[in-house]
């Protein structure tokens, strides 16, 4: 009796934990490329946005970022 409860929880322990791992595989590779290019140049330009120290031409060198961001996003449809 001993003997099939310990065998029936280790399979069970590894059936959850191969489960577990199938499911993390396929979400972890289903990051869409094209947009993550598109937001690291955002970040980039906004980062170089930060810089100017006048508030509107900082703002409008920041909309110009987010529009080429949604152009570059556009384009990745």
């Amino acid at each position: 009796m001993k003997r099939t409860s310990f065998v029936l929880r280790w399979s069970l322990m590894l059936l959850v934990c191969l489960g577990t791992l199938a499911a993390a595989g396929p979400a972890s590779n289903a990051r869409n490329q094209c947009k993550d290019r598109c937001n690291d140049r955002y970040n980039t330009r906004k980062d170089i946005c930060k810089a100017i120290p006048y508030k509107r031409q900082r703002h409008s060198c920041e909309d110009a970022a987010k529009h080429a961001r949604d152009e570059c996003k556009r384009r990745c449809r």
